[in-house]
C-alpha cells in the first residue's frame, strides 16, 4: 500500500517536482505550501523525482501494523459503493467523540485565571503534527470496504520550511465476521494489550481502526524525536474504551522521557458550563487578543482523573476562533511558551499550519473515493450492486 514523503515550503518561492507513481502511469505535479494533489489510487507509490531529498526523515515503520489492517480480502462479493458527489471538496468519516456532555462550574467568585501572550515562532524547536481520516468507500455483505490515510508534518529546527510523511490509502475490510479478530489483533500490536469488550458496528471499527493508527504514529514521534512540540488532534482525555487511561498516560510519559511537548487540541468538546449549559469555548467570548484561561480541571464537577493534562480554553491570533488546549502539567515547555509558540505557528483563524496541512493531506478528495472504489472494485473482483432504495423508488 501506499507512502508518500514530500516536502512543503513555507513561503510560495519554494517548489518542488514529485511524481506520483500508480497503476495509471506517472503524473508529474508541482507543490507549493500545501501540495496540489489529485490523483490517488490503492497500491499507489509516491516518490520523488530527480531532486535531491537525501535529507528528509526516515518514514515509521507501520508495516506489521498495515499487514493486520489490510490482511482481510472480500474476493468477489457483491459491493455498493457509497454515493460521491464531485462537488464534495473533502470526504470523510465523521471521528468517535465523547458523546457525554461534562460540566465545569465557573462563577464569578471561583474563576480561573486569564493568560495573554505574544506570538514567537518556534524556530529552534523541531515541531510535528499528525491527524489521520477515514471514509466508508461502499458495502460488501454484512460489512463495509473503507480507507484509511495518515499524515505526519515535521518542521525540523532551524528552518521554516515543512516535511510531510503519509501513510496510505489503505483499504480496510471490516464486516460482522472479522470485526472483533481484527479489532483485538490492532490493539494488541499497537497498545500491547487486548481490548475491553468486542468491536462496535462496522463504521465506529473502521473509525477505532484509524485511531489505532494514528496512535501508533504518535507513540512513533514521542519515542523517534526528542525537544520537540508534538500537535495532535484531540485531547488528552483517558478512559474510553478507544482510548484507555494506560494508553494516553502512556503516551505522556513517553514524551516526556524524550522532552517532547504534546499540545492536544480540538474544535469542539462536550465540557459544558453547569451554569450556563454554553460549552466552555465561550468562557474567551469578548475578550480580545490572544489569551488562554484554565487549568479548568479543578472546576470540573466529575471525572477529574480522567483527564491526564492541564485543559485550557485558548485563542491564538486576535479575532481568530476559541480551541480547547489539552496540555501535560509537567511538560519540558513551560506552557505560557507553549502559547507563544503554537500561536507563531498558527495562520488564518488562529489555527497551526502544521496541524492544518496534517489534516488536509490526510482527507479524501471526492475524486480519490471513486478512484479508491475502482480499485477495490479491480483487486478483490467485487461485484456492482445496484442500491435498492434506487431500484424500488427510481424517482
Amino acid at each position: 500500500m501506499a507512502s508518500h514523503q514530500n516536502e512543503v515550503g513555507r513561503s510560495s518561492g519554494h517548489h518542488k517536482r514529485f511524481e506520483h507513481r500508480s497503476v495509471s502511469g506517472i503524473i508529474a505535479f508541482n507543490s507549493d505550501r500545501i501540495p496540489i494533489e489529485f490523483f490517488f489510487v490503492a497500491c499507489s507509490k509516491y516518490m520523488p523525482s530527480q531532486n535531491p531529498m537525501s535529507s528528509l526523515t526516515t518514514m515509521f515503520d507501520v508495516s506489521t501494523v498495515v499487514a493486520e489492517l489490510c490482511r482481510q480480502e472480500p474476493k468477489l462479493l457483491s459491493f455498493e459503493p457509497t454515493d460521491v458527489q464531485l462537488s464534495d471538496i473533502a470526504i470523510s468519516t465523521a471521528k468517535e467523540d465523547e458523546q457525554t456532555p461534562r460540566f465545569v462550574y465557573v462563577d464569578f467568585q471561583n474563576q480561573p485565571p486569564l493568560y495573554t501572550f505574544h506570538p514567537r515562532f518556534p524556530l529552534d524547536h523541531r515541531v510535528v503534527a499528525i491527524d489521520s481520516t477515514s471514509v466508508v468507500l461502499g458495502y460488501v455483505p454484512e460489512g463495509l470496504v473503507g480507507a484509511i490515510r495518515a499524515s505526519v508534518i515535521l518542521k525540523p529546527e532551524g528552518t521554516t520550511s515543512h516535511q510531510m510523511q503519509r501513510y496510505g490509502p489503505y483499504l480496510v475490510v471490516v464486516t460482522n465476521y472479522n470485526k472483533d479478530e481484527l479489532y483485538a489483533t490492532m490493539c494488541k500490536l499497537v497498545y500491547s494489550e487486548a481490548p475491553r469488550g468486542r468491536a462496535p458496528e462496522n463504521r465506529k471499527t473502521l473509525d477505532r481502526l484509524r485511531n489505532l493508527l494514528e496512535r501508533y504514529l504518535q507513540f512513533q514521534a514521542v519515542n523517534t524525536y526528542s525537544d520537540a512540540l508534538v500537535l495532535i488532534d484531540g485531547s488528552l482525555m483517558a478512559g474510553a474504551v478507544a482510548d484507555p487511561m494506560f494508553v494516553i498516560k502512556n503516551l505522556v510519559h513517553e514524551a516526556s522521557v524524550e522532552r517532547n511537548t504534546l499540545v492536544a487540541l480540538s474544535k469542539s468538546t462536550t465540557l459544558t458550563l453547569k451554569e450556563s449549559r454554553l460549552g466552555i469555548l465561550s468562557l474567551i467570548d469578548g475578550i480580545p487578543g490572544a489569551c488562554y484561561i484554565g487549568d479548568l480541571r479543578e472546576h470540573l464537577t466529575q471525572e477529574r482523573d480522567r483527564y491526564v493534562g492541564c485543559v485550557y480554553v485558548g485563542r491564538l491570533i486576535p479575532q481568530g476562533e476559541a480551541f480547547r488546549f489539552d496540555i501535560p502539567e509537567k511538560a519540558a515547555i513551560p506552557h505560557d511558551s507553549v502559547f507563544s509558540m503554537v500561536s507563531g505557528l498558527s495562520g488564518e483563524h488562529g489555527y497551526p499550519e502544521e496541524l492544518k496541512l496534517a489534516h488536509m493531506t490526510s482527507v479524501f478528495s471526492s475524486i480519490e473515493v471513486i478512484e479508491l472504489q475502482a480499485a477495490a472494485i479491480n483487486l478483490y473482483g467485487l461485484q456492482m450492486k445496484e442500491n435498492v432504495r434506487r431500484k424500488l423508488f427510481p424517482i
